[in-house]
């Protein structure tokens, strides 16, 4: 009997042995929104700063395999955060 993995064990574990982990749909790096929003890097650095600042957005880290050594290292990316339904 297969037993289920707890999401914090596998993130613990993925962090222990260093393996890339799944980049949530809507999660983006500062150069993924620059492009999306059409603005240089720059740009699209100071204002998803200021929306993480305000709490439009959100910031959390993922390993990700992105250089041509293949190993992963941890990247920013950036969401927007769910607003509340208005009633």
């Amino acid at each position: 009997m297969k037993r289920k993995l707890d999401p914090l064990l596998a993130v613990v574990m993925a962090a222990i042995h260093r393996k890339p982990e799944a980049v949530p749909p809507g999660y983006h790096t500062i150069d993924q929104w620059a492009k999306r929003w059409d603005v240089s890097r720059t740009m699209a650095t100071k204002y998803i700063h200021k929306a993480v600042d305000i709490g439009l957005m959100e910031k959390k880290s993922f390993l990700v395999t992105c250089r041509k050594d293949a190993r992963p290292y941890p990247t920013a990316h950036y969401c927007e955060k769910a607003r509340p339904k208005k009633r």
